[in-house]
């Protein structure tokens, strides 16, 4: 499949990266489990410390993942040949 056709049917591309998030915790109630209190997210920013690639995750148009559970597009090139073999 061409990559126009591939964006015209509505398919997408999800990109998997690390990232850490800072929420807020309530110590009013903190108990010996701090995990129990954790509220709204306040920042997410990708963690860039790890060297773990970016993988990427084909979806079809009705949103149900196609390039399998298993990690294996994790480059530009991948991701075209997979849209071509479509």
């Amino acid at each position: 499949m061409e990559l126009k056709e591939f964006v015209q049917k509505g398919y997408t591309i999800n990109a998997q990266v690390t990232v850490v998030e800072t929420r807020k915790v309530d110590l009013e109630n903190l108990e010996e489990n701090v995990g129990d209190n954790l509220g709204e997210v306040i920042d997410t920013w990708i963690d860039d410390s790890k060297p773990e690639p970016v993988s990427y995750d084909i979806l079809d148009p009705d949103g149900e993942l196609i390039s399998g559970y298993k990690p294996t597009l994790f480059d530009d090139e991948d991701v075209r040949e997979f849209i071509a073999n479509l």
